[in-house]
């Protein structure tokens, strides 16, 4: 599911109240090219590269975003 329409459907379940270190938002797994689906949130997302974590091929293109809301 593209971000903006993950968003769309989850944001009413993210609380307005902060219990921990980290700000509430979407925590999700993507693959493939985001640049496009990612750009409406340019200033705010945060991308981890998985390939960094797991050698194996399939998480060349795997990305961990980070959505705070």
């Amino acid at each position: 599911m593209p971000l903006p329409d993950l968003l769309r459907v989850v944001r009413k379940n993210i609380s307005s109240e902060q219990k921990n270190a980290l700000p509430n938002g979407i925590i999700c797994l993507k693959g493939g090219d985001l640049a496009p689906e990612l750009s409406p949130f340019k200033s705010k997302v945060e991308i981890f590269s998985l390939s960094k974590y797991f050698p194996e091929p399939f998480f060349e293109t795997k990305k961990l975003i980070y959505l705070p809301v």
